[in-house]
């Protein structure tokens, strides 16, 4: 622009100078200078303003073209992260494929642990329900068991008085029996308990001489003091035994052999009894054990005199306790 305005003033000095010219040339040329001059002061505001809007663009370019290179650098960055991120989010949805997988098998596997364990259960159930049953029977049984159980302990508990009673009668019998009979002690005579019985047991010496079945003076009272316990224990049962040795009876008539003579010093002893005292004579047996339950090893002579002997056996009456066995 500078350049053109240098042109101009040159070009009307050239036209002033070398030729003449009119006022009104002059006017108009010097108008025409002096929109010259303004046409040159705008073109260098201009000019000037071009400058500045030139640098200022400069600026914003250069402003610019920083943010793109910051902005190549971000896309880049964000183009590297982009594509790791994908490689994760691939990684990533083959780990989620995997878990899904797995976990349908383990749904799977699991399911299945279910259906056994369900099955498992309905079949203890239906073993607990049996063994429920089996158990209420048991109960019932046991209850019915218990109750039989109770009824027998109640006749065994009665049994078990009606025993004690009977033992607490024996031992009364026999300390009757003993005390009545106190003056033969030493005499053959022996008066002892066994098996819920009293036994007076009487040597042959006491009651008959050798071979005979004929009561001596010295028996026959004894058999009086005895009777006369009898008399009182009228539930009493009484049963004679006439025992003997080994030795063979050498006898003649009636009596032959240690049987005969072991049967009639048995039924000698109970006429006695009867004819000492009231006594019913259903109550008195005989019988006669020859020489087959000795006491003794009949291997001397002591031996063989124990062995012969009058056994006395009472029993008390046990119609109450048979009863009760019978009816149980």
């Amino acid at each position: 622009m500078k350049k053109i305005s240098t042109i101009l003033i040159a070009l009307f000095v050239t036209t002033l100078f070398t030729g003449c010219v009119t006022k009104q040339k002059y006017v108009e040329l010097q108008n025409d200078y002096k929109r010259c001059q303004d046409d040159l002061t705008y073109a260098n505001s201009e000019n000037l303003n071009s400058t500045n809007s030139n640098k200022q663009l400069t600026a914003e370019l250069n402003t610019q073209m920083l943010k793109v290179q910051q902005l190549e650098k971000d896309t880049l960055t964000l183009s590297r992260r982009l594509r790791q991120s994908e490689r994760d989010l691939a990684k990533a949805t083959r780990d989620y494929d995997e878990l899904l997988k797995n976990f349908a098998q383990q749904n799977a596997s699991n399911q299945n642990q279910m259906n056994k364990l369900f099955g498992d259960l309905d079949k203890a159930k239906d073993d607990l329900v049996a063994k429920q049953a089996l158990l209420k029977a048991q109960q019932d049984s046991l209850e019915a068991a218990k109750t039989v159980l109770a009824a027998k302990e109640a006749r065994i508990n009665e049994m078990q008085s009606i025993l004690d009673q009977k033992d607490a009668e024996v031992k009364a019998l026999k300390n009757k029996v003993s005390a009545a009979l106190k003056g033969f002690e030493g005499s053959g005579l022996n008066v002892m308990e066994k098996d819920g019985k009293v036994y007076v047991s009487m040597d042959e010496k006491l009651l008959f001489a050798s071979g005979s079945w004929n009561i001596n003076e010295q028996g026959l009272k004894a058999i009086k003091q005895l009777a006369g316990v009898l008399e009182t224990e009228k539930e009493i049962s009484v049963l004679i035994e006439g025992h003997t040795d080994n030795v063979p009876y050498r006898g003649s008539g009636q009596v032959k052999d240690n049987w005969d003579l072991s049967v009639l010093r048995a039924t000698a002893v109970v006429k006695a009894i009867l004819a000492s005292g009231e006594i019913d004579p259903v109550r008195l047996s005989a019988s006669g054990r020859s020489e087959y339950l000795p006491v003794n090893s009949n291997d001397n002579a002591e031996a063989r005199a124990k062995n012969r002997r009058t056994e006395i056996i009472l029993t008390p009456n046990l119609d109450k306790l048979f009863e009760l066995i019978q009816n149980n």
